[in-house]
This record gives structure tokens, sequence and C-alpha cells, in this order.
């Protein structure tokens, strides 16, 4: 947990740190640059006063702009080596840090990703891993170019003139004020205030972007759309609010920085007008001693990205030092599937209950049925069979054993979820199936046969080699449901929790889908979240949740006897049928 303590700039060194061979190959190199990028100007300064004192001896002359134009060579062959040298270690920081988020979202509960929108994640997964790669490849070689060649020029310029690299040495010590207040306790703030902006208004462009359908069947617009206005109109003014604070300052600063060659200038002549100096001392000056500000600049501009990289590696440490799922034991499944609650209560981030002392026996090799009204808890008894979320009060069982006692892989392994929504990724056909399982092509086939979609993707371009989401290439939900169907069936996995699999599939697609099911479902022990009474009614254990509690569970006849809320829905159920067939 040492990781954890560290913030700020010392966090972004210690993870630029993880490739420090070729940082220090890239800052040596940069530090090679900055030295040799000083000579042509001295050997500049040597033709002046060559000029200036006849005779003018031309072959010492043209020796000096030969070595001129040979050290700014090398300086800039060392520069973009150091340039290189970066670019590789950042491009695998980059993929470093990328891999260890992957890594941890997937050990994290599933609530965490509930907790944090789409629009936070991808920031932080994309935005802010992008800036940190950026700075390591760029501004690591500018910070040290900026740092020392400013101390080599101005070395030489106090052995030169101590009083006119006086004049020179200002805008140091003017940035010596203006870096703190960069990172004064008001800017955090306001830089803490603009990541959040941010990431609530890329989270609801994407419910925006999602609710596009519904928006133009209602013939509204984005004005209409609440949450997505005020969160553009948030971003702005924060963006704003923050311009307006550090605006005034900066551009002052900036003024001064563009115009610093003036106390030169008026020092210098100065001392020339009463023979303190001598022309080429002032020439040199005018050059050397302005012209060192430029690293400078990017160095007042490489503070004002620290503070919003170091927000940014806060954000990804909240991600990689979160709380995992507990770590079992090497507690394994056996071949009894019978999943058994027991005394099970649970909530959400330490919220409300959703779960109140659940005691229930699933039985293996049999279809148990989960209904109730909406927000009753049935998705979250399926998801906390698959380890999802870890019970807070009580224990599951899985064939005697705890499944906190089993970790996430292999609960993974034995547990095959169906959901209502089906995932596509932008694949072929043949990997949406296979989704890293390692099977062959004729297994994979023989699944997607079982699961009644073999036909349809014959008929496809290219057959399983498809391209999902390419080129125009896109599936009906009824179509993407048994893709996800021949996963199931490809994994063959001896539980499974289907959640309304049928809940979007038109009178045809429904067919197909319940005759897959049929093959799905074969000596497995099956929970069923179902919200059509008329697809479970021949289930062998029908389980009724009211708010977070069991009100009763039987078979279907014995229920709509001794279950007044299960009687009450299936006339609901069949009332709402005979309408819609009416």
């Amino acid at each position: 947990m040492e990781n954890k303590q560290r913030s700020g700039v010392a966090r972004l060194l210690q993870i630029a740190g993880s490739r420090k061979r070729m940082l220090m190959v890239s800052g040596i190199l940069a530090l090679g640059h900055a030295l040799l990028s000083l000579v042509p100007y001295i050997l500049i300064y040597a033709i002046i006063r060559e000029l200036l004192a006849p005779p003018i001896r031309l072959p010492l002359i043209q020796g000096y702009l030969l070595q001129a134009v040979i050290y700014a060579v090398v300086s800039y062959v060392l520069l973009y080596a150091s340039g290189m040298a970066s670019h590789i270690a950042a491009f695998n920081i980059l993929y470093e840090l990328r891999r260890q988020m992957a890594d941890k979202l997937g050990r994290l509960p599933l609530g965490f990703i509930n907790r944090n929108n789409s629009g936070a994640l991808k920031k932080i997964l994309a935005d802010d891993i992008e800036r940190i790669e950026n700075f390591i490849a760029h501004n690591i070689p500018d910070f040290i170019k900026a740092v020392m060649l400013p101390f080599i020029t101005l070395s030489y310029l106090f052995y030169t003139d101590w009083r006119l690299a006086l004049a020179s040495a200002i805008p140091i010590v003017l940035l010596a004020f203006v870096i703190p207040m960069m990172f004064s306790k008001k800017r955090v703030a306001l830089l803490a205030g603009y990541h959040r902006s941010l990431e609530q208004m890329n989270a609801v462009t994407v419910e925006f972007i999602r609710a596009m359908p519904v928006v133009k069947i209602f013939g509204q617009t984005e004005e209409s759309f609440d949450r997505y206005r005020n969160a553009v109109n948030g971003f702005r003014k924060m963006v704003m609010s923050w311009i307006k604070s550090t605006s005034p300052a900066f551009g002052v600063f900036i003024s001064f920085m563009s115009n610093a060659t003036l106390p030169v200038l008026a020092i210098g002549l100065y001392l020339y007008t009463r023979n303190g100096i001598g022309l080429p001392v002032l020439f040199m000056f005018l050059i050397l001693g302005v012209g060192y500000i430029r690293p400078l600049l990017a160095l007042s501009s490489l503070g004002s990205q620290l503070s919003v990289i170091s927000h940014g590696v806060k954000r990804l440490d909240e991600i990689l030092f979160s709380q995992e799922q507990e770590v079992p034991g090497n507690g394994k499944l056996n071949k009894n599937y019978n999943i058994r609650f027991r005394d099970v209560c649970f909530s959400y981030d330490e919220g409300q209950q959703v779960l109140h002392h659940i005691n229930l026996l699933i039985p293996q090799g049999k279809i148990t049925a989960l209904v109730g009204p909406s927000g009753s808890g049935k998705s979250t008894i399926g998801q906390l069979i698959a380890r999802f979320w870890d019970v807070q009060r009580g224990h599951i069982f899985i064939g005697g054993t705890d499944i906190k006692e089993v970790s996430v892989s292999e609960m993974m392994a034995h547990v095959s979820f169906v959901f209502q929504d089906s995932f596509m990724f932008e694949q072929t056909i043949y990997e949406n199936i296979r989704m890293g399982m390692d099977k062959t092509e004729e297994e994979i086939i023989a699944a997607a046969r079982a699961a009644q979609c073999h036909e349809f993707i014959s008929r496809l371009p290219k057959s399983y080699h498809t391209k999902w989401g390419s080129n125009g290439i896109h599936l009906s939900g009824g179509e993407q449901q048994r893709i996800q169907l021949a996963r199931a069936m490809l994994k063959n996995a001896p539980i499974l929790v289907l959640d309304e699999a049928t809940a979007f599939s038109d009178p045809e697609n429904e067919w197909l889908i319940q005759q897959a099911l049929g093959r799905l479902i074969r000596n497995k022990t099956v929970v069923i979240i179902a919200h059509r009474l008329s697809t479970i009614t021949n289930s062998d254990q029908i389980v009724v949740m009211q708010n977070g509690s069991i009100a009763g569970s039987g078979q279907h006849d014995d229920l709509l006897l001794t279950c007044d809320l299960y009687r009450n829905m299936w006339e609901a159920h069949t009332r709402t049928k005979h309408f819609a067939i009416g």
C-alpha cells in the first residue's frame, strides 16, 4: 500500500519509473542536447568579436561557422534520440497502465462499475492515461531541457558579465512566484471541479446518444434532455470560472516574458555607453540572455499540465487501489451443484438493504424461476450466484462450498449468465461466440446450430468471419440473443442463469430461442429471472419475490392457490395477453 500514499508529481514519477532505464537514457540525451545547443551561440559571439576587431581572419571565422553547424546538427540529433527514447518508454507505460486497469476492473465487484458511470471510466481509461503518456513522451525531456539549459546558460552569462546576467535572470525570479500559484488550494479545488464536470458531461453525453431514438420518436431536441443540457452548461461555467481566475496573472506573466529583452537592452546600452562592456558582449546577451527564456515558457505551461495530470493520476489510483473482492483459499466446486442461500442479506454500496434474510434451495438439475415486481430482488439473487457481488450477511453455498471460498475465475468456469441485453463486440461473429474460449471451429459451429443461429450466420457476406458492426453488418435483437445463447452452449457450464433471454424478441425469434433454451438447460441447475410468466409455468420451482423477501415458492398451480401476489401477477398477465390478442 506504499504506492497509495504517494500523490501528485511523486506518484507520476513513480509511474514513469517503471521504465527508468529508458527514461534515464532520454534524460542524458536531453542534457547533452542542452549543453551542445549552447555552443553555437558562443561561437557566434566569437565571430562577432572577430568581425569587430580588424584585421578580419576569414579562415578562423569559417572554422567557427563550420563548428557551429556541426554542434547544432549533433544537438538536434541528440534531441531526436531523446524523444525516441522517451516515446518508447511512454508507450510501454501506456500499455502497462491500461493492462493493469483492465486486470483491476476484472477483479473488482460489479458494483464498482455501477458506481462509476461509463463516461467517467472512459475519461480515466482513455483521456487520463493518454495525458500521462503524452507527459512522459514529451514533457520529461522538455523538463530536463527547461531546467538545465537556463542553468548552463546563466552560469556562462555570469562568467561573462554578472551585471547583465542579473538582468537576464529576472524571468527566473518571476517564474519562482508563478509556479506556486499553479498549485494553490484554490486552483486545486477548481481543477477537481473541472474533472468532475468533464466526467459528468461524458456520462450524460453517452446517455444522450443512447436515448437518441426515443428523442427522435417523440420529436424532441437536445434542449429537452435536461441532464445533457445542464451538464454541458455546467462544464462551460466551470471552464469559464477557471479561465477568469487564472488568465489575468498568467497573461501578465507571458507579456513580461515576451518582453524580457527590455531590461537586458536598457542595462546593456547603459553599460556600453559608459564603456562598461563591448558591443560583442551586448549582442551576445541580447541573443543568449533572452533565448534561454523559451524553455522557461515551456516550464510554466508544464506546471499547468502537471496539475491536470496529477488529478488524473489520483483518479487512476482510486481504481488501482480500490478494495477487491475477498481473495479466497483453494475452494473448489465439486459435481454437486445444489445452490443454497442461508440467511442472505444484501445492500448496494452500504445503502438500503435490497435482500432480507433469504433462505432458498435451488436444486441441481432443476429449473427455478424467480418472479416478482420490478425492484423485488430477482436480478440481485441471480448476480449473487455468480459472485458479481459478495453478500454482507449470510452465506451462499454451491454443493456445500461457500462461494466466498471460491475464486471468481473458478465461479465463472461453472456459471453461465445470459443477460436480456445482448452485447456484441466489434469482432467477427466467430470471435463473438468463442469469447476467448479454447474451442475448435467445429465446436463453435455446433454451438451455433444448437442455438438456432447457424442459418442466419451462413447468409452473412463472410459467414462466421463477418465482422459485426462494420460496413453496415448488424443483427436484430433476437439474432444477438441467439449469439449469446451460442456462447453459453459453447461454455457448457453446469449452472445457468437466464435473465429473461426472450424479453425483446419477436414471436418467430422467441420460438427459435425457446428451442435453443430447451437444449441449453438439459441436466443443468437453471435459474430463470422471468418477467413474462407464460415462459416459466412449467418450471420445477417458482420463487415469488416481493420487496427483497420471498413471498412464496412452489409450482405454478400451487402458487395460484397459495400466493396472492403470484395470483394477481398471473391474472394481470393473462388480461394483458387477452387484450393484446383482442
